[in-house]
């Protein structure tokens, strides 16, 4: 027997068990390799569903955070876009809070820059905690933030409704003092009675609850003035009446002051002495007949002229009165009465 016809017989199971043994252990192997095969798609299907799963919660978590940020800037904007002072609050010590409030919330970091792969899923998951933990820090800032500037513009309106009322408690006292002291000193008294309506108006707005808005009160405050303005014009324009009617009469008195001394220099003739040459004395008067009468009396004047009269012979003497017709007038005619001496 040839070495070939050996070896043939050695593969040759003797009764075929071998054969049937050659064949289960095929069938082992490949069971083994797909259950591999299932297991590593299996690990790999697990780990593309966590990578997908955290993907999305961190875009979501990114998305939440910007928002909470924008929110938060907002909000300091708001915070600062106004300046408030200590003396204009009712709790001073607010304004420190609203403070601090704003630099911590301008300390806020944000959201990181980076962004991680989207196959890293174990990055992707940290990622996103940090994502959230900022929105999160941005959201209580914000409320923080608004309720440190609520609760200073609070305390500005109670400052602002405290000394609105003041003010109106003070028109009020000050207009019932003007009723009181004007009383038959204005012009019109219808201004008065205006002036007791709006005081009654003001002391029943000063009554209401619940006032939130400062212009209740100073809308009632301007009312009350413009009615005691009213009253005080109305007592100005008595005060220049009476000032007016005071000096009219003033004029008038002395008017007729004046004429009465004048009357009182004049008499009801108008008497003068004259004196002539005499010494004699005699008061003058106008008459109706267009010449003066005087009781002094001018010596008419004489002229002496030697004359020879023819016809008796004898001498003559004559007497000038050319004088004497006019009274001392050189150019009137010769009194028609004197006597003519020859």
């Amino acid at each position: 027997m040839s070495d070939e016809t050996a070896d043939e017989t050695k593969d040759v199971p003797e009764d075929g068990r071998n054969g049937e043994a050659h064949g289960v252990r095929r069938k082992t192997v490949a069971i083994i390799v797909a259950v591999v095969v299932v297991a590593l798609a299996g690990i790999g299907g697990g780990y593309a569903y966590w990578t997908h799963h955290e993907g999305n919660a961190y875009h979501e978590a990114v998305a939440q955070a910007e928002n909470a940020d924008k929110a938060l800037s907002k909000a300091v904007d708001e915070a600062t876009a106004t300046t408030y002072k200590a003396d204009q609050l009712k709790e001073p010590k607010l304004l420190d809070k609203l403070d601090a409030a704003i630099s911590k919330a301008k300390a806020l970091k944000g959201i990181p820059e980076d962004r991680p792969g989207e196959w890293l899923a174990w990055r992707l998951a940290s990622a996103r905690k940090v994502n959230a933990t900022d929105a999160d820090e941005a959201d209580a800032q914000a409320k923080a933030l608004n309720a440190a500037l609520k609760a200073v513009r609070d305390s500005k309106l109670a400052k602002e409704l405290d000394t609105a009322k003041d003010q109106l408690k003070q028109g009020i006292d000050g207009a019932g003092q003007t009723l009181r002291d004007t009383d038959g000193k204005v012009a019109d008294n219808a201004t008065r009675d205006s002036l007791a309506k709006a005081i009654d108006e003001a002391n029943n707005t000063l009554s209401k609850k619940g006032v939130t808005d400062p212009k209740t009160y100073t809308d009632a405050k301007a009312k009350l003035d413009a009615a005691v303005r009213q009253v005080t014009d109305s007592k100005a324009a008595k005060e220049q009446a009476d000032a007016e009617a005071a000096a009219q009469a003033q004029a008038q008195a002395a008017a007729a002051q004046a004429q009465a001394a004048q009357a009182a220099a004049q008499p009801q003739r108008s008497y003068s002495q004259s004196y002539n040459r005499y010494g004699g004395s005699g008061s003058g008067y106008s008459s109706n007949r267009g010449y003066s009468a005087n009781r002094g009396y001018t010596a008419p004047q004489q002229s002496y002229t030697p004359s020879t009269n023819t016809n008796n012979g004898g001498s003559h003497r004559t007497f000038d009165f050319s004088n004497s017709g006019g009274h001392g007038d050189p150019n009137a005619p010769g009194d028609p009465y004197a006597p003519i001496v020859h």
